[in-house]
């Protein structure tokens, strides 16, 4: 196949080893098929809930709802990387939703707003052990050291050792992806306590039946997850 450009040659390239890369990690554990359309499903039923409804008269309601859209966006764009591969960038964006969840349940616990602006959110008021992670998480965000750069992915060839400029399937993208399902499932917990509390037509029964089904699919593949509360 013949390129017009390099940028042309790179992408047609990238797109082949991710296409690879989700090919891989989709059939070497078919357990994560059902993780995978569970959670997501779960997340954007939460979501499409808050469409057309007036968050105004709640405490920092619009500020809640724009939390709420994030986490969603950003989940959606972390099942793409890390399907893909691309275990930096996804690692970046899971220390994201961390963060955002640190913050809704600091808006939970009525903390005032103007104390919370232009601080970074809390993650000890996480729920579950997400919270113990997080370090690792902002250590590879902040590319801090050459241990954590593995993770972009190496190939040997001919006894020598190499980065790879197109994404390769490591083991590490099923850790990643257990850390995903777990903001997942407490983004959920603390949607139905925000929803239920605030909108006498929100019915959790749907929502429980993919939070149950995701929940009991996580323990299934990963039977020591962190999603214990302490």
């Amino acid at each position: 196949m013949e390129f017009s450009t390099k940028t042309e040659k790179y992408l047609f390239s990238r797109d082949q080893f991710r296409l690879k890369h989700q090919d891989e990690f989709l059939r070497k554990n078919v357990e994560t098929n059902l993780l995978l359309v569970s959670t997501n499903e779960l997340i954007i039923s939460l979501t499409f809930f808050t469409s057309g409804k007036n968050l105004r008269e709640i405490d920092n309601g619009l500020y809640k709802g724009d939390l709420i859209v994030s986490f969603c966006r950003i989940h959606f764009i972390i099942s793409d990387l890390l399907l893909g591969g691309e275990l930096v960038d996804a690692a970046t964006l899971i220390r994201k939703q961390i963060e955002l969840l640190g913050r809704l349940n600091e808006l939970s616990n009525g903390i005032d707003i103007e104390k919370l602006s232009n601080k970074t959110p809390n993650v000890k008021n996480l729920k579950t052990g997400m919270r113990k992670i997080y370090s690792t998480y902002s250590e590879i965000a902040h590319s801090a050291s050459p241990s954590i750069m593995q993770l972009i992915g190496s190939t040997e060839v001919e006894g020598r050792t190499y980065t790879t400029l197109y994404p390769e399937f490591q083991e590490n993208s099923y850790a990643q992806f257990q850390h995903q399902t777990l903001c997942a499932l407490e983004f959920y917990n603390w949607c139905l306590v925000f929803y239920l509390d605030n909108f006498p037509d929100y019915e959790p029964e749907p929502d429980a039946i993919l939070f149950n089904i995701a929940f009991n699919q996580l323990k299934k593949i990963y039977p020591d997850s962190l999603l214990a509360v302490d």
